[in-house]
């Protein structure tokens, strides 16, 4: 009886970890990162109505595949739509993919432009879309500021790379700047273990627990808007870090958000040390696996407290101080 109820009591866990893996998994920017692989990343320098029509075209085949509406594009149509009237035009009247069409649809309102959206969407069988969104009052780009939704994040991340304006990009910062400090600091964490890990949160060979941790602390079983805020905190930081290698603009505005406020400048300073201890912690520990001696024993089992402590969201002081441990001994 004992033995049958801890293998249920095995597999709700099981379960539960996959289905915060899947949602860890869905909140990811994917396309967002995606994008910067591509001319989107750089199409406002110079905007090439090529780049437009290489990415439409790559859109255009993954028509088939079923994937998640593609939040990246969107906002860069939306933003490209609303500034450019000429392009918007040559952009609509040339599309015949249905898919495409319907991302149209969906960029015409979030460029703010209602009336255009009814009007294509009724010129396209697509009123039924058009007329959901009318009732879902969906904002336009200029009222969209990232908190609990990571599809925000992608964007505005859209509209920047249409524009080269960074106030997209601070937008999507700003979310940090109304989170508490435990929020803050467990967004960070978040997207520091994104940007080296995936959207696994760990490194290979260890439990993928930050997630479900996260989880449990904000309560996400009766209400996810909290577990998502930090999830939206950590995709952010994620996607502008990566983003911020080959961009300029990204990068100094990331830099200066966070160096402007000191609140969120110790924050920041506290987790990126603290990652840095965390690798040090796992590397150590993969080295000390198999085969050590009674004193690596030691180094591997405070190492591994350690790494364990952080992967549970606890303060980056308390996962640390067996380190200062080790160097006393």
């Amino acid at each position: 009886m004992s033995r049958n109820s801890d293998t249920a009591r095995s597999a709700k866990l099981k379960n539960a970890g996959a289905a915060i893996a899947l949602i860890i998994w869905s909140l990811c920017p994917g396309v967002a990162l995606a994008a910067g692989d591509g001319c989107m990343a750089s199409y406002y320098r110079s905007k090439p109505p090529a780049c437009v029509d290489d990415t439409l075209a790559q859109l255009r085949q993954t028509a088939a595949t079923g994937r998640a509406e593609p939040n990246t594009i969107i906002g860069f149509l939306g933003e490209l739509f609303r500034s450019s009237p000429q392009e918007r035009e040559r952009l609509l009247k040339a599309e015949t993919s249905n898919y495409v069409k319907s991302v149209d649809v969906v960029s015409l309102y979030r460029a703010g432009l209602p009336d255009e959206a009814q009007k294509f969407a009724a010129d396209n069988n697509l009123a039924g879309l058009s007329d959901r969104l009318r009732a879902a009052r969906m904002p336009p780009l200029d009222a969209v500021t990232p908190s609990s939704t990571p599809a925000d994040n992608d964007l505005l991340i859209g509209a920047y790379m249409a524009s080269g304006n960074t106030a997209h990009i601070r937008r999507i910062l700003d979310n940090y700047s109304s989170a508490d400090d435990g929020m803050a600091s467990d967004g960070l964490r978040v997207g520091f273990m994104m940007s080296k890990f995936g959207p696994g949160l760990a490194p290979k060979g260890r439990d993928s627990v930050m997630a479900k941790v996260a989880c449990t602390k904000y309560d996400c079983k009766a209400n996810q808007a909290k577990f998502l805020r930090v999830m939206t905190l950590g995709t952010a930081m994620w996607s502008l870090q990566s983003l911020s290698a080959q961009d300029e603009g990204i990068k100094k505005t990331l830099s200066e958000f966070f160096s402007r406020d000191a609140r969120l400048k110790d924050l920041f300073a506290a987790e990126q040390a603290a990652f840095g201890n965390y690798m040090t912690a796992i590397i150590l520990v993969s080295t000390f696996q198999k085969d050590r001696t009674a004193d690596q024993d030691r180094t591997y089992e405070l190492m591994n407290k350690s790494a364990s402590i952080y992967e549970n969201l606890g303060s980056g002081r308390e996962a640390f101080e067996p380190f200062q441990n080790l160097n006393k001994k």
